[in-house]
Formats: C-alpha cells, sequence, structure tokens
C-alpha cells in the first residue's frame, strides 16, 4: 500500500508543468531561508534576553508583543491590497534587514535592545511565513496539499537545521550578537526566492486586489475580526491556534527557568539552545516528509488533528511522573516538533478551502495577532503562579497544559465531525 502511494506520487510530480514546478522550487527554498533564519536568531534572542533580564522577564516581553502585533497586522491588511503581495514582502525585508544590522552592532551598548530584539523577532518571522503560505494557499489544490505541504515542511525543516549549525558550533567562539550578521545575505536570497514564486503562482496582482477588501488600518484589523466572527470554520482555527501557543509558551518558560540555573554562561546558552532546535528540526524533518503525509492519509483530517492534542497531553504527564532537566528538554523538544510539523501541515491544510480574502487576512490575524496573544494569556497565568506559587510552579504549568490539551481534544471532537475539504463543512454548533 505504502509502495503503491510512493509510486503515485512520483507520477504526480512528474504530470506538474514548468511552471508548477518552478512555483514549489521556489516556496521550498522561501521556505528553508526563513527557518534557516530563524534557527539563527531565536537562540541568540533568547540567551542575550536571559544575560539581560533573567528568565523571569520573558511573560512581560510575551505581553509586549500584543501591541506590536496590533500594529504589524493593521499595517499588514491596510497596505497589503495597494503593494501587492511582493511589495510588501520586500518592505519588511528592508526592516529587518536594518533591524538585525542595528542589533548586531549596538545589542551590547543599548540595556534596551534585547527586550525590543526579541519582541520584534516574535512578530516578523510569523509575518514571513504568513505571506508565503498565503501564496501557496492561493495555487496549490487540495488534493495536492496532502504531500506537499508536508514536503514545504520538510525543507523549512531542513533550512532549520542548516540555519542550527552556525550558533550550535560557532555562538561561543564568534559571540553570539556577530552571528546576526550572517542573516543578511539570507535575506537577499529570500527576497529573490520570493519573487520567483509570487510571478509562478495562481494570483495575478490585479486579482489579489480584487478578492481582498481595502480598508484603513483599523477597519482592515476589524474586518478581519468580522471574518472570522462569522465562521464557525475560522473560530475553530483560532482556537486550537491559541491552544497550542497558550502550552508551547508554558512549556517554553519551564525551559528557559531551568536552562538559566543549569547553564551560567550566555555564549553556551545560546549553542545549547542552537542544538536543542538543531534535534528538533531534526525530528521535524522526519516527520513533515514521511510522517504528515501518512498522519493524513491513514487517519484523515479528524483523527490527525485529535491525536497530537493526545500525545502531547501524555507527554506532560510523563513530565509530572519524571521532573528533571533532561524531561524538560524533551518536553520542549516534543511539543516544538509537533508545533513546527505535523500540527502546522494539518493547521494550514484547513485554510485551503477558504476565500481569498479568508486566506489573506483573516489569516493573517489569527496566525500572526492571536499566535502571539496566545502567549499574552499564557504569561497573565505565569506571572499568577509567580506572585503565588512561585516554589511550585513548574508542576502547576504541567497541570495546566494537561488541562488545555484536554479541551482541545474536546474541541476537535466537536468541530471536526462533519468536515469536509472541498467545502469547510463542519458542526453546525460546538
Amino acid at each position: 500500500m505504502i509502495l503503491e502511494k510512493i509510486l503515485t506520487f512520483k507520477t504526480e510530480l512528474l504530470s506538474f508543468s514548468v511552471r508548477e514546478r518552478i512555483f514549489i522550487f521556489s516556496a521550498m527554498l522561501c521556505g528553508f531561508l526563513i527557518s534557516a533564519d530563524y534557527a539563527i536568531i531565536r537562540p541568540v534572542s533568547n540567551s542575550l534576553f536571559i544575560h539581560s533580564y533573567t528568565s523571569q522577564w520573558f511573560p512581560y516581553a510575551w505581553l509586549s508583543t500584543v501591541p506590536l502585533n496590533f500594529l504589524a497586522v493593521s499595517l499588514y491588511n491596510r497596505y497589503l491590497p495597494r503593494l501587492g503581495c511582493f511589495k510588501m514582502f520586500l518592505s519588511i525585508i528592508c526592516l529587518i534587514m536594518f533591524g538585525n544590522l542595528f542589533c548586531a552592532l549596538f545589542l551590547t551598548k543599548l540595556a534596551w535592545l534585547p527586550f525590543l530584539f526579541y519582541i520584534w523577532k516574535e512578530v516578523y518571522i510569523l509575518l514571513m511565513l504568513q505571506q508565503l503560505w498565503s501564496v501557496v494557499h492561493t495555487t496549490i489544490p487540495a488534493q495536492r496539499a496532502k504531500y506537499l505541504y508536508g514536503i514545504l515542511f520538510g525543507v523549512g525543516a531542513l533550512g532549520g537545521v542548516a540555519g542550527s549549525i552556525l550558533p550550535g558550533f560557532f555562538a561561543v567562539l564568534a559571540g553570539s550578537e556577530n552571528l546576526l550578521f550572517a542573516t543578511l545575505p539570507i535575506y537577499l536570497l529570500l527576497l529573490g526566492a520570493y519573487q520567483l514564486l509570487v510571478k509562478n503562482s495562481a494570483i495575478t496582482a490585479g486579482e489579489e486586489r480584487a478578492g481582498v477588501v481595502q480598508n484603513n488600518s483599523l477597519d482592515a484589523f476589524r474586518h478581519g475580526v468580522k471574518l472570522i466572527a462569522t465562521s464557525k470554520f475560522l473560530i475553530f482555527i483560532l482556537l486550537i491556534v491559541s491552544l497550542m501557543q497558550i502550552s508551547a509558551c508554558l512549556v517554553d518558560y519551564q525551559f528557559n527557568t531551568v536552562l538559566e540555573k543549569m547553564v551560567l554562561q550566555k555564549d553556551l546558552r545560546t549553542q545549547y539552545t542552537a542544538r536543542i532546535l538543531g534535534i528538533v528540526h531534526c525530528a521535524t524533518i522526519t516527520l513533515q516528509f514521511v510522517g504528515s503525509f501518512l498522519l493524513v492519509h491513514f487517519l484523515g483530517m479528524r483523527r490527525s488533528h485529535f491525536l497530537i492534542p493526545a500525545i502531547l497531553c501524555l507527554n506532560s504527564i510523563g513530565f509530572l511522573l519524571f521532573p528533571a532537566f533532561g524531561m524538560i528538554s524533551f518536553a520542549y523538544i516534543t511539543i516544538k516538533c509537533f508545533d513546527f510539523s505535523i500540527f502546522n501541515v494539518i493547521k494550514e491544510m484547513l485554510y485551503i478551502p477558504l476565500k481569498l480574502d479568508e486566506k489573506f487576512r483573516a489569516k493573517a490575524l489569527i496566525d500572526v495577532f492571536a499566535y502571539r496573544t496566545a502567549k499574552a494569556l499564557a504569561s497573565f497565568l505565569i506571572l499568577f503562579l509567580q506572585a503565588f506559587l512561585s516554589v511550585r510552579i513548574v508542576t502547576v504549568l504541567t497541570w495546566s497544559s494537561v488541562a488545555i490539551f484536554t479541551l482541545w481534544c474536546f474541541l476537535v471532537f466537536r468541530m471536526l465531525r462533519n468536515y469536509s475539504p472541498q467545502t469547510s463543512t463542519v458542526s453546525k454548533t460546538f
């Protein structure tokens, strides 16, 4: 059965036109480069943040991403119809390159800069992925997404592995801040790859402007909210994205709290975090190239969505039974691996049948603003526990994760009972 599917997949690939092959190649290259950049930026920003503020300040940073997210999504939704995909992407690329260069030069000289750099990194990576996947959704049909999405995410994971080599093995030698210079050529390559992607996509600039309602910043944000509020399907996507990010945030805080105590030197923390993320990306590659295709094919969308919170719940219970630094690292690897791989694949597939306005505007609101706003909700919980249960905070956060995964399973059971990828049919009630 598996061999037959592989042969069918090979035949399908050979049937693609030249334009379709160029589109798929450029999408792969974009995913590779975005992930490579993030694999460099993330351990550097985390390590410098802990060095400057300690891990206790992470909840305040996550809360600070909310207004920045609001501003970023509002401006994105306002100017996207005017600029189009490529010019919008070019504008954001220029901001990121300037920001990385400035931070590389002044991170150790300006006390407030590590905080700003950390929250800016949390926002811009989602904008980059949002712009990539909005174009992908307009071009790849649902029947091909079952195998192509896994491949696209898998190539992105390869980029993560490649990018993590630099901080994983050279952070101590070169210094964490100097690693940011390596991201500049990555963005120049990314710009060319994205231009090729848009040129060979199934949507023209005129069609994009016609399919996306034009508003000012505040009205654009309200329009996105209205799109979500009037669709139970979009509400479901919003809820599972929020639950994944809340639980990932809780594990992230636990991991960094223990990391701060166990690894005292800044560049060594950068190196350890990069190597942990390298393991995450290696495991992600397997799940994306093989696991996601087999999972969706043999289990279907509903069971695949149910399996993720079920496994993560068991992982949290295991951490309750065996609390240790190794288990915290394993829990961190597990949830990041699922977040970067299978969850992203099956979540992105949910957007395929939606209208163009929903794919660009509502998706931006969910995958950028709601994505980080969920971290703010987790931050309130962490700050509350810091004030009243600081001694047992790791244990209480783990029990909270178990509750979140249980709720997630319930939502999948109720909302995907009648799911159809062609019509976005879901249950009428919760």
